[in-house]
């Protein structure tokens, strides 16, 4: 028995009726190619004794694959393959998700996202997407180990992995795999990060530099993974020869820029306070930076920031920051590969991957002085707003936009203070481009992004380019496919550029109205216009890199 690739080779974790585990195990081999389409599968009696099971077992786990098309009997002949092979369905299940942070950086799930559907498509699988709380989580894994409507499940939870929910799917023979979270010591099907060693080098980065008191900050402080980068944290310290100060460490409720501004904002205001801060997570990170400029402080003279996981907004910050890596694209991909080479039988369970995470040293850390640090010198003064207005004595040119919608950009602007330039004689410290996504829109893209790029060159440090991009309403008819790809294509855009503008601290952001011509000028134009003021000023010093819709009600 098992000789062929059956039952005989499970271990632990495979389990459930034993006509489910010939079943899935003849369909894996169909999969894996061999037994190609139209050939026969071996009789009934033949099943009986390569798997060990009775006729009756044998036979519900044919009619299982007939009930799906896999198979067909025919009377006389025997049980044949489909001339085409069901495509395997899997399906991604975010647990205790809804309201959480990353719902407040979409890029990450949508990296992991494109990493998972990616690896689908090469597959030829079909993917479905699914959001249960918490207190739906039980019956919803029962409900899928019972009625199989997916062949394999991908988890991510929002908190740890609780060892009962793991429970239902390996007593059920269920393929599946965790993303980012493990139970240390149980063998499970899982792609995690070592976030020890991560931790420690972004930890030892900043002792390298010279830097001794050293801040630790996260969110979510009971989960695994954080317990792991606090342990890598003070490794890294005792490695050094710095003692660990309880002191330096916050640990907040959630992964949020709130808790992250929380978390750096009391260390920074503390009677002695680090040169350097350590945040376990770049979503926190965003709000240590404007914690930072609160203060009247800067990044990196007067404290390095590093941060965890290297999101898309990382490298838009300004100053970039330096990150540890561990790529969300690479672990929806992992993930989706192992599920699938499990539920074709290529791989056999449990099965642990780990993403070997790296440095990205960028401009948020730097050397400390020698003697820095020694004594404490008290946050300077935040710097007043500039008066009248939060564009007081700023350069704005305009370009591309229809001409009511135009000047009513360059009132609002004005009315903050900015200075409307006549022509393109001066640089500017802000420039408004607009740019119509009405079709054509690979051409459109790729003159958005010349422009913009022309416009990087010729914009004043620390200046801001801001987009006004306008595509007709979407087809309802299209269930807003042509909406997710305007979107999709302006998003790739400002992100390319604003990373090419960061070494000269330009932001770069857009805003995306959903609206026709006359919406645009009349009803919504105020709206734009209050919008692209905000994204130019000061205001928005934190944000770079981003896209904004505008396509509800004015």
């Amino acid at each position: 028995m098992g000789a062929n690739g059956g039952p005989g080779r499970r271990d632990g974790q495979r389990g459930g009726p034993m006509y489910q585990q010939v079943r899935q195990d003849l369909l894996a081999r169909i999969r894996r190619g061999e037994f190609p389409p139209g050939s026969l599968l071996p009789s009934e009696s033949q099943i009986c004794e390569q798997y060990g099971v009775s006729v009756t077992t044998a036979r519900r786990a044919f009619l299982e694959l007939v009930k799906e098309g896999v198979v067909r009997r025919r009377a006389g002949v025997g049980t044949m393959v489909a001339p085409r092979v069901r495509r395997a369905r899997i399906a991604f299940a975010s647990i205790d998700y809804t309201g959480d942070a990353w719902r407040h950086i979409p890029s990450v799930i949508g990296e992991m996202f494109a990493g998972i559907g990616e690896h689908a498509w090469r597959r030829d699988a079909v993917l479905e997407i699914v959001g249960v709380e918490d207190e739906e989580a039980e019956g919803y894994l029962r409900r899928v180990a019972e009625r199989r409507p997916v062949d394999g499940l991908l988890l991510r939870v929002a908190n740890d992995i609780r060892g009962e929910h793991l429970d239902i799917l390996e007593r059920a023979g269920m393929p599946y795999v965790l993303i980012k979270r493990h139970i240390p010591g149980r063998r499970m099907n899982c792609v995690i990060s070592d976030d020890v060693t991560g931790a420690r080098m972004a930890t030892s980065h900043l002792l390298e530099l010279g830097h001794r008191r050293i801040g630790f900050v996260c969110g979510k402080p009971h989960l695994t993974l954080n317990r792991e980068r606090l342990a890598g944290y003070r490794e890294a310290l005792e490695e050094h020869g710095v003692g660990f100060d309880e002191g330096l460490v916050r640990q907040e409720e959630h992964f949020t820029t709130e808790m992250g501004y929380r978390a750096v904002r009391s260390l920074l205001e503390a009677p002695s306070r680090p040169s350097a801060v350590f945040v376990a997570s770049d979503t926190m990170a965003i709000g240590g930076y404007e914690a930072v400029w609160d203060l009247g402080l800067r990044i990196p003279d007067d404290v390095s920031i590093v941060g965890y996981d290297d999101i898309q907004a990382a490298s838009a910050l300004q100053p970039p920051l330096t990150t540890v890596r561990t790529s969300y694209y690479d672990f929806g991909r992992l993930a989706a590969q192992l599920l699938l080479d499990l539920i074709e039988g290529r791989e056999v369970a449990p099965q642990r991957r780990v993403i070997h995470p790296t440095l990205v040293v960028r401009g948020s850390t730097r050397r400390l002085s020698p003697g820095r640090g020694a004594r404490h010198r008290p946050p300077r003064e935040p710097a007043p707003v500039p008066s009248p207005g939060r564009l007081s004595g700023l350069g704005l040119l305009c370009s591309g936009l229809d001409a009511a919608l135009r000047q009513e950009v360059v009132r609002a602007c004005a009315a903050e203070g900015a200075l409307p330039l006549a022509g393109e004689e001066a640089p500017p410290d802000v420039w408004v481009q607009g740019l119509s996504l009405w079709q054509d829109l690979g051409t459109n893209l790729r003159r958005a992004l010349e422009r913009g790029r022309m416009a990087l060159r010729r914009i004043k440090e620390g200046g801001s380019l801001v987009y006004v991009a306008s595509a007709m309403s979407p087809d309802p008819s299209l269930g807003g496919i042509e909406h997710e790809a305007v979107r999709a294509g302006l998003e790739r855009v400002v992100r390319v550029l604003a990373g090419e503008g960061a070494g000269r601290g330009v932001r770069v952001n857009a805003l995306l109205c959903l609206a026709d011509r006359h919406e645009l000028q009349t009803e919504r134009a105020a709206q734009v216009a209050g919008t692209v003021a905000f994204l130019a000023s000061p205001a928005a010093r934190g944000i770079s890199g981003e896209t904004l819709a505008l396509d509800g009600p004015p």
